[in-house]
């Protein structure tokens, strides 16, 4: 270990220099400017990193790249993030952020504000503009601002913030509760009016209650089905990019095994066209939903995503309660469970009453795909 040597001041015609040893033993040199107070501050700054092993050259170097990085703007590091953070997130998620950040553009106060300036009041003053004067509604001013927290929550994971000032920002009020609710009748028919594998993509969606990217990306090694029961269990990545198991029912492992065969690896659902994973199925999933028209409660056309509402009204109807299903969900909130499901919990009592027992002749509802879909 090398002796610390604390730096000194020369005196150098009109200016001051710097003379110290790296951690490395090596002895070096620098302008300390004219300003004799600036220097002797220089000094002490110097003193304090060689005490704790610090290159004095490097962090001042360090120094000036986070400065540079600060005065980035928010337009100048989106290629950035995409880059770094978006790349790794579905084709979809990409051109949802893209979509996001060309409205962002709009508003020069925002996009062309600098990292270290971009404050909670800028960012809720803009979402307030796009509800107020752009006419759109809260749940879209979120998501726009959200991707503007994402973007700074990066910028300081990765150095170029000392913190996030986005951080604890509060989000608008909105209501996202979506009421879907699907007959076993129309669960059957648009499965039957669907080609494979897509059909099977909706059967298995409407028995997990997975999200689309997880179906198309789902691997077979994250598959495992079990020994001594009809059940089985999958690995999947959840939103905050942790992984979770999930628990396969009788039902969806009937649909996985009818669908993997004899493969030991690869994507669950492959293309025929490309040989991989499919990047999205919504062309000939809404062709199927218009021909049938397969709505929500607001007339709106029912969605992929819908299909996770209709697992957990099904479950909540049979009784589930909305603690299981934020785990059968991968919910860390319980209020997010709650705009899932299109029952009244005080209600819960009178529908159980009238509806059909799905589990009734559970073998014949397993036989084949096109009977009674029932969640076990």
């Amino acid at each position: 270990m090398v002796r610390y040597r604390p730096p000194r001041l020369i005196k150098r015609g009109r200016g001051w220099q710097l003379c110290f040893y790296s951690p490395r033993g090596e002895r070096r040199r620098v302008s300390a400017g004219t300003d004799p107070h600036l220097a002797q501050r220089m000094a002490v700054r110097f003193a304090d990193w060689l005490l704790e092993g610090k290159d004095p050259e490097a962090e001042i170097k360090k120094a000036q790249q986070k400065e540079q990085s600060r005065s980035m703007t928010l337009g100048e590091f989106f290629p950035v993030f995409m880059k770094r953070h978006g790349a790794q997130r579905s084709k979809n998620m990409q051109l949802s952020y893209q979509n996001s950040f060309r409205n962002i553009s709009r508003c020069p106060a925002l996009a062309g504000a600098e990292l270290g300036s971009v404050s909670k009041a800028l960012v809720l003053d803009y979402m307030s503009a796009r509800v107020t004067e752009d006419g759109v509604d809260a749940a879209s001013a979120n998501i726009e601002g959200a991707l503007v927290k994402c973007m700074l929550f990066r910028a300081a994971e990765w150095g170029l913030l000392e913190v996030n000032p986005l951080r604890g920002m509060k989000l608008f009020p909105a209501n996202s509760k979506r009421d879907v609710d699907l007959t076993r009748e129309q669960a059957q028919a648009l499965i039957t009016a669907l080609p494979e594998p897509l059909a099977s993509m909706v059967e298995l969606a409407i028995h997990t209650g997975f999200r689309r990217e997880n179906i198309l990306g789902l691997r077979i090694e994250s598959v495992r089905f079990h020994d001594l029961t009809a059940t089985g269990e999958v690995e999947l990545a959840v939103k905050g990019g942790r992984r979770e198991v999930f628990p396969l029912a009788p039902a969806a492992v009937t649909v996985l095994r009818r669908v993997i065969g004899d493969r030991r690896d690869g994507y669950v659902f492959v293309n025929p066209n490309t040989g991989t994973r499919y990047q999205g199925v919504k062309e000939s999933f809404n062709r199927a939903v218009k021909k049938l028209g397969l709505t929500a409660r607001d007339g709106s056309k029912l969605r992929f995503h819908d299909l996770r509402h209709v697992f957990a009204t099904w479950l909540h109807r049979e009784g589930v309660s909305l603690d299981a299903l934020r785990s059968l969900l991968g919910h860390r909130n319980r209020a997010t469970t709650d705009r899932y499901t299109s029952v009244d919990r005080l209600e819960i009592g009178k529908v159980l009453a009238l509806m059909p027992n799905l589990r009734d002749n559970p073998q014949e509802k397993a036989s084949s795909r096109r009977k009674a879909i029932g969640i076990h």
